[in-house]
């Protein structure tokens, strides 16, 4: 488990909700990344809690290995 700064800001794609992730990458932080709803190379599904579409944070280069987070 890990700690991540940007985590719990994720804007939905859809409906511009803000909400939490329950992993986040290990480097997730250092490497920059941006929200979209396609899949990237590097990427992370969510599932947004308030209209439950799912979209993504992706990454350019590879962010590490997808650990649990804890807040």
């Amino acid at each position: 488990m890990h700690l991540s700064e940007f985590a719990d800001q994720l804007r939905c794609q859809y409906c511009s909700q803000t909400h939490s992730a329950k992993q986040w990458p290990l480097n997730g932080d250092m490497v920059p990344f941006y929200f979209q709803k396609e899949a990237g190379r590097y990427s992370l599904p969510v599932m947004c809690p308030h209209c439950g579409k799912e979209w993504n944070v992706v990454w350019d280069e590879n962010p590490g290995p997808i650990m649990p987070l804890t807040f």
